[in-house]
């Protein structure tokens, strides 16, 4: 397994602890026919889902693992955008992107709504380090000589601090937000 993207998964699995229902959505490219010529991409929603019966939570995460203080906003599938804004309505789901940013060793997750916004604004063509850690929640992480593990558990207890948006506020914007997002790529 050499990719980093795929080890970043990889850990973030091995990290949920036994009480929390986690779900790794399969990907790549699958062969039809027995051909080695024909081939599709699956295109799911987003890596994985998490579901947290404490706090009746079920988050649904695209993982992004990337050098550098800043990922490029072309990680993003536009029909993950779209499909993660459509789910974003529904109380009790929260839709985002986990940044890991292997260089500074530093992993956090931002609301889609979030992200969607910093998208729109049209500023810049990346997510820099200083915009995801004012605008994410820190999934702290410690290495077990060259492997990861993060302390999902904890991570839990801080999104449970940050809800502080009522669930209208949250079906308001995200609403705002599809409408735009469909707009900017013609959907």
């Amino acid at each position: 397994m050499a990719n980093a993207g795929k080890k970043f998964e990889e850990d973030i699995k091995k990290s949920i602890p036994n009480n929390i229902f986690y779900y790794r959505l399969r990907d790549g490219t699958a062969s039809w026919g027995g051909q080695e010529n024909t081939r599709f991409q699956q295109s799911n929603i987003c890596d994985s889902i998490l579901y947290d019966s404490k706090g009746k939570r079920l988050l649904l995460l695209e993982l992004k693992s990337h050098k550098g203080k800043s990922i490029p906003f072309s990680c993003i599938r536009d029909n993950q955008l779209k499909e993660l804004l459509k789910a974003d309505i529904f109380e009790g789901v929260y839709p985002g992107i986990v940044f890991n940013f292997r260089d500074v060793e530093e992993t956090y997750f931002v609301s889609i709504s979030k992200v969607s916004e910093y998208i729109l604004k049209g500023e810049r063509k990346s997510f820099p380090l200083a915009w995801v850690m004012e605008n994410g929640i820190k999934i702290n992480q410690h290495k077990k000589r060259v492997r990861y593990r993060y302390d999902i558990e904890s991570f839990l207890e801080n999104f449970e601090e940050s809800e502080s948006d009522p669930v209208e506020f949250k079906k308001t914007s995200s609403k705002k937000s599809i409408k735009k997002t469909n707009k900017k790529l013609d959907l």
